[in-house]
């Protein structure tokens, strides 16, 4: 096995891919206050898997479609959150398809993080206005793990057991070996992809969401964490980091709030099975 200061070298010359163009154009859309179904139908024109998927997505039981059969109509239907994530899943799967990672159970998390921060940011009391930024974040909080896996193969497997063998946070074993971690590395690729700084940012700083006063940083560790805790992750013998009671405070949230926040995220999460048997099929 490759020292930890092979790793570290292999990181500093990575060649991350080029953002998707689909994904870059999307992005874009998606940060302007207005956004259309046929401006959508448009960016997926440019994949005919993505446009298949989403077709599907609008057929599902889920969305109790059935004759679903133009693009526009199914963006329509699905909505804007929905496309994001089955171009977002799709696209990241192609350029990094997982070595050492449960395809599913990655991305079923991840799906499951973004809509439980849809949850807080509806409930959180000190957020004067809703985060655009914060859902992708919740989707791509995890996106580092991908760049590690394809980047260090077999070594990214060890330190994945040593997490499972030693029941102690994956982030804290990438640190041991890598002098980095995964939320880290994240960030570094979305900044090289020019994603807005905020959401690069919320990505870097999940595991450390007190340390830029980034509010999408504390929505992502906190539905993070809610969905560790309810046994909805990928590294099911991994110990999980408890959300300290600093980041409840500042979202203006309970621990109290806890039991209606994970009914609706239970809610968000039969919609995220749905869009994942779309992405995947």
């Amino acid at each position: 096995m490759a020292s930890g200061s092979e790793f570290v070298k292999r990181l500093d010359s990575v060649d991350f891919p080029a953002a998707p163009e689909v994904v870059v154009r999307l992005s874009r859309l998606l940060a302007e206050e207005w956004v259309t179904a046929e401006q959508l139908s448009e960016v997926m024109a440019l994949d005919a898997g993505i446009s298949s998927r989403v077709l599907r997505l609008a057929n599902s039981v889920y969305f109790r479609g059935q004759g679903v059969r133009s693009i526009d109509e199914a963006v329509l239907r699905v909505g804007v959150d929905g496309v994001r994530d089955v171009v977002f899943a799709l696209s990241l799967l192609r350029a990094f398809k997982p070595l050492h990672l449960n395809y599913k159970s990655f991305w079923r998390h991840s799906l499951a993080v973004a809509q439980t921060v849809l949850v807080l940011q509806q409930r959180a009391l000190n957020l004067s206005a809703p985060i655009p930024e914060a859902y992708s974040a919740g989707l791509l909080h995890d996106i580092g793990m991908l760049v590690l896996d394809r980047t260090l193969g077999a070594g990214y497997g060890g330190i994945l057991a040593d997490a499972r063998d030693k029941g102690r946070p994956l982030f804290e074993a990438e640190q041991a070996t890598l002098g980095t971690d995964h939320a880290d590395v994240g960030g570094r690729l979305l900044e090289v992809w020019r994603m807005p700084t905020v959401l690069a940012q919320a990505v870097a700083d999940h595991h450390n969401p007190l340390a830029n006063d980034n509010v999408a940083a504390q929505l992502v560790h906190l539905a993070d964490f809610i969905c560790n805790q309810h046994d909805i992750h990928h590294s099911p013998n991994s110990k999980f980091v408890a959300a300290g009671p600093e980041v409840w405070e500042e979202l203006g949230l309970s621990e109290s709030d806890l039991p209606g926040i994970v009914t609706d995220m239970y809610a968000g999460l039969a919609k995220a099975d749905a869009i994942l048997a779309a992405a995947a099929g």
